[in-house]
């Protein structure tokens, strides 16, 4: 995996609204997440991945666009939800294609747009991620939060909500999934440990789960 130049803060990239006393891009962006309440891909789960997304920059001696990661974590679910989302359109694109709409009048710098749109596009556990290391650890971080404790949480929290999680079997029978394919999705090698652990996580979740339901016969 490449390592991309550092970005320089510039001055003429800063907000024009901080400049002028008012909120940074940051600090506005996060007002605007804060409007996706969610069991699963609300603004919680945007903390987690980017939180998870520095934790894998740390293990590796790789510089990268600190702006970008934290801009795409903040906007990367927002097409799935009303007013944003369209029919037929997959939510990741569709968070890409507003990229543009929810950041630039905040003032975020403009030349990092088309990372932001590379990081959000790719960002789902099926996805191939775009070749920016950005697009790849943020990717990972994604994936890691479908697994371990969190992401049997984060499933079961939406059973009868979400088309993947109709009822409680189905919603089990995604978790055993997960657990089976989401460490074959992993690119980084820290996040491929961090994989590891929680798969035994989901592993024993669902094995204890077996057990008191009679291998889910009274599920």
């Amino acid at each position: 995996m490449r390592s991309r130049a550092n970005v320089v803060d510039k001055p003429e990239a800063r907000n024009m609204n901080a400049r002028e006393g008012g909120p940074t891009w940051k600090e506005s962006l996060l007002g605007f997440a804060k409007q996706f309440n969610h069991p699963s891909r609300g603004f919680e789960h945007y903390r987690r991945v980017y939180e998870m997304s520095k934790t894998l920059i740390e293990a590796q001696p790789i510089q990268i666009d600190e702006d970008a990661l934290f801009a795409s974590a903040f906007i990367h679910d927002a097409g799935a939800f009303e007013p944003y989302k369209l029919e037929r359109v997959e939510h990741s694109d569709r968070s890409a294609q507003l990229a543009d709409q929810i950041l630039t009048p905040m003032g975020f710098p403009l030349e990092k747009l088309p990372l932001v749109r590379d990081i959000v596009r790719g960002h789902m556990f099926y996805a191939k991620p775009a070749m920016p290391v950005e697009a790849v650890i943020f990717h990972d971080a994604d994936v890691l939060d479908y697994m371990g404790a969190i992401g049997i949480m984060r499933l079961l929290s939406t059973v009868g909500r979400d088309e993947w999680t109709p009822n409680t079997k189905k919603t089990i029978a995604l978790i055993r999934r997960f657990s089976q394919e989401l460490p074959g999705r992993l690119h980084t090698l820290k996040g491929q440990q961090i994989g590891h652990q929680r798969q035994m996580e989901m592993d024993a979740y669902i094995n204890a789960l077996a057990d008191e339901t009679k291998n889910f016969a009274v599920l």
